[in-house]
């Protein structure tokens, strides 16, 4: 199962954040991502980049990121090239789906990394399953199975055989009971990943999975 971990969109101590960041990427952690409601996610993840070397970065791309028609692929070949080729795009679906996939051709256009598509509800898991490289849904079991199972059905229609990451968005783990059940339902709704928030417990569950002494006084920021 990948991990990915959700970074906040705002933060006060920059030294203090990208140390987290800085600290999550040799923890085993796939990807950092980013939401889109906060500092500019660009540049929050160009100064990430410079201080990690192994976990991809999931970038958000919205429509307005693709006006003028050329400032889509500058950006995502900047941060391709500024992150050593770890660039991870990710749509959020318009609200027409012709607007959806131009969206995707563009972001494809860019030419940077894999794509994955957000498909709670609205048919976009079909889109997703057609265009992107993988889905991301929320860690309820009904709405997963239903994205998940409609962009499988569309995959063996289509005899698509390329990777497909299926990835679940579930909350903050607040011990390693929590973080087993989060796997397991997880696993159960067949996604190939699981995306929490972080938060200063993850270090620790991460490290020390197997362990059972309580080491919640250690912070992200520690390393």
């Amino acid at each position: 199962m990948k991990i990915g971990v959700r970074l906040s969109a705002h933060f006060t101590d920059t030294g203090d954040y990208l140390a987290d960041a800085r600290a999550l990427d040799p923890a085993g952690v796939d990807t950092l991502w980013l939401p889109d409601d906060g500092f500019d996610p660009w540049l929050v993840l160009a100064g990430i980049a410079a201080v990690t070397g192994r976990a991809r970065l999931a970038v958000p791309v919205a429509a307005r990121d693709a006006i003028p028609a050329d400032a889509l692929a500058r950006r995502l070949t900047t941060l391709d090239r500024l992150s050593r080729g770890r660039v991870l795009m990710t749509v959020v679906p318009a609200l027409e789906p012709a607007e959806t996939e131009a969206l995707i051709g563009r972001a494809r256009g860019g030419g940077a990394g894999p794509l994955l598509l957000h498909a709670d509800g609205g048919g976009h898991a079909v889109v997703g399953a057609r265009l992107a490289d993988g889905l991301v849904a929320s860690l309820e079991p009904a709405r997963c199975h239903a994205a998940f199972d409609q962009a499988r059905v569309r995959r063996e229609r289509d005899r698509l055989t390329t990777p497909f990451e299926l990835w679940a968005q579930g909350p903050a783990p607040d011990g390693r009971e929590p973080w087993r059940a989060l796997l397991a339902a997880a696993e159960a709704v067949g996604a190939t990943g699981v995306i929490v928030p972080a938060d200063p417990r993850l270090l620790d569950l991460l490290r020390n999975a197997d362990e059972e002494e309580d080491r919640s006084d250690l912070t992200l920021a520690q390393g």
